[in-house]
């Protein structure tokens, strides 16, 4: 009896000194590689990143600043293209009202594509549920989109750095729309000198007697006499 169960021992004891097979191999190893990221996270520096940028902020802040990016991109073309085709068309008559209702028309269209940035900023404020009224999620978009500052607001816990973010999409838009007017000035300018120019040509340009101009000496002297038809000795008749 002792035998048979020294013998029914046997196969147990090699089966537990087998070594593991590869697929157990594998699966041990993609176990603890599943487990990396949380180690990583668990590191102080991740932790404190996490708290000063926290994820939430960055994507929702970093998606709606592209965005805002893309309807300014469109905006400043539109506008552009505007500009540059009035130009053109004032450029065959210079007028400089005309040129001053395109600059004025310019930096009104610019305004209106401010303004419906922060209507979208201030949407995605009310529909996400971190602003309860329009009016609020309004005064804060555009303070904090023009880097005024948010005032007395403050955004719910946990999404206070969506407000820099807004910010950041503020400078970045003013800036482009800065280097627009430049652009916009130079050829409301170049109208301008145009029009100095053909005033200036008009007034310097020489008297015109018949099919040529008419010459004066320095000084203010009398007119040529075959220019002014007289015989060589002076009036006619004279002896």
């Amino acid at each position: 009896m002792l035998e048979s169960f020294i013998v029914a021992q046997a196969p147990a004891g090699k089966e537990s000194a087998m070594p593991p097979s590869l697929t157990d191999t594998l699966t041990r190893d993609a176990v603890g590689i599943t487990h990396v990221p949380g180690d990583i996270v668990q590191l102080p520096l991740f932790q404190h990143l996490a708290e000063v940028m926290p994820a939430a902020d960055v994507a929702f802040g970093g998606g709606m600043l592209m965005l805002i990016v893309i309807i300014h991109a469109a905006g400043v073309r539109t506008v552009t293209n505007i500009v540059a085709s009035r130009s053109r068309a004032i450029m065959l008559k210079p007028s400089i009202w005309r040129a001053d209702v395109l600059m004025t028309t310019s930096i009104f269209l610019l305004l209106a594509l401010h303004l419906t940035e922060t209507v979208v900023w201030a949407s995605s404020l009310v529909y996400s549920g971190l602003v309860p009224s329009w009016r609020a999620a309004g005064f804060f978009a555009g303070n904090t989109y023009t880097t005024v500052g948010y005032g007395a607001f403050v955004l719910p816990s946990g999404w206070e750095m969506l407000a820099p973010i807004i910010a950041i999409s503020g400078l970045f838009t003013f800036g482009w729309s800065g280097s627009v007017l430049v652009d916009i000035v130079a050829r409301c300018q170049r109208i301008k000198d145009a029009i100095a120019e053909s005033r200036l040509a008009r007034t310097s340009a020489p008297p015109v007697v018949g099919d040529r101009p008419r010459s004066r000496p320095e000084g203010g002297g009398a007119v040529d006499e075959q220019e002014s038809g007289e015989p060589p000795g002076g009036k006619s008749g004279a002896p």
